[in-house]
């Protein structure tokens, strides 16, 4: 089935990525209070094994949503959602069975009924974003994340000092059930009233389903393998503690990473329309981002300490791993920008190779380096490389083009 979208396209549009920035921005702005909170109310130990099982299930929630992202904007099926769910059954059901999996899990009370929980219930909450905005229900998204986002502190405030690690866990799992809830009855009563009497839709080829998502669902797996599996690495070589430091510095580096991911999105627009301007296009959007990113690079930095310090004293050590990995995010912002050059012209396979390079670089350090900051040395060493190749490519792509 498809929504008839009254409003005008261009309005909708940008209407829709408003309110979508703007949620990502609440959503990263209450994650790091809530992980200043958490640093504040527990011990170190309780917040590296919590991070931990945090990161695992936004790690099945990642894979398990399948990529249908897409599917669900362009065609809203019931069968799309029915496919997610089962997703994170499965994710979730596998997580807990593998051996890493069940270390994490175990480390938290009562820890394999609540990630089961956490990790299907995360799954529909996350993919429910798209939902709504196929239905051209944008503007509930950040209200949506408001209000978990708020639920979520309030609940750690209130359980953390009595529960421990378990009230973190509650925090993130409980709003997110109320939410699937409250969600699905806002999408299910919209459907009604826009399309009465609708049926389940029909399922389009499988030729077109792999068309649209075969490009997409790689690069978005091996984004979540970057974000979430280095952490459980850094917890089952260094234990709770160190990991509790590195999930703090991991956390603002990812979240420094979405925001340069973000800020190329216009690019893609531009250059998908105006190809024959891609010279000036990317050399425009290349400056922006050195001279927006690289000074607040440059100043966190320095302020790394301080920074830290927020969380607690002991968060300090990850003074030098924070500075490093930050300087690893200047050769970053030329993949980033390399991604986008891709995207914009419909070379899936050449986004999903840059995500994977990026990814398996971050895995093999956390598997094989000695130290955390060993680790920041080899990513700074593996994004420089990287970087290189994409303006070698860049430079026949695009500089050797007409401008």
């Amino acid at each position: 089935m498809t929504v008839d979208r009254k409003t005008a396209p261009g309005k909708g549009m940008v209407a829709d990525g408003l309110a979508l920035s703007a949620s990502a921005a609440i959503t990263a702005l209450a994650g790091m209070i809530g992980w200043v909170l958490a640093a504040r109310l527990l011990p170190p130990a309780a917040v590296g094994d919590t991070s931990a099982f945090v990161s695992g299930f936004l790690l099945v929630a990642g894979i398990a949503e399948l990529g249908l992202g897409p599917a669900v904007l362009r065609w809203l099926l019931l069968r799309t959602y029915l496919a997610v769910l089962a997703g994170g059954v499965v994710g979730s059901v596998v997580f807990v069975l593998v051996p890493a999996g069940a270390e994490v899990v175990h480390r938290v009370p009562a820890g394999v009924a609540w990630f089961l929980v956490a990790g299907i219930g995360w799954t529909l909450f996350q993919f429910q974003d798209e939902v709504l905005t196929g239905l051209g229900l944008a503007r509930w998204v950040p209200a949506e994340n408001t209000a978990f986002s708020v639920a979520r502190l309030g609940l750690l405030a209130g359980l953390g000092p009595v529960a421990g690690a378990l009230g973190l866990v509650l925090s993130w799992a409980v709003p997110t059930l109320i939410g699937v809830v409250v969600v699905t009855i806002l999408i299910w009563r919209s459907v009604r009233r826009t399309s009465p009497g609708l049926a389940p839709g029909v399922l389009p080829g499988r030729r077109e389903i792999v068309r649209l998502l075969a490009p997409s669902y790689p690069a978005m797996v091996c984004v979540v393998v970057l974000y979430n599996l280095v952490p459980l690495i850094v917890l089952h070589r260094f234990g709770a503690e160190a990991n509790a430091v590195f999930f703090v510095v991991w956390t603002a580096i990812n979240a420094l990473d979405v925001a340069a991911t973000a800020f190329v999105n216009p690019l893609v627009v531009r250059l998908s329309a105006e190809p024959g301007h891609a010279r000036s296009l990317v050399t425009d959007a290349g400056k922006r981002l050195v001279l927006v990113f690289v000074p607040l690079l440059a100043v966190g930095a320095a302020l790394a300490w301080v920074m830290l310090a927020i969380f607690g004293a002991e968060y300090t050590a990850g003074t030098d791993l924070l500075r490093v990995l930050l300087a690893a995010q200047v050769p970053r912002l030329v993949v980033v920008l390399g991604v986008a050059v891709h995207l914009a012209a419909g070379r899936g396979a050449g986004v999903a190779v840059l995500q994977a390079v990026t990814a398996a670089s971050a895995v093999v350090l956390a598997l094989l380096v000695p130290t955390e900051f060993g680790f920041g040395v080899g990513m700074l060493v593996a994004q420089a490389v990287i970087a290189a190749a994409v303006l070698a490519d860049l430079r026949r792509r695009v500089f050797g083009a007409r401008p």
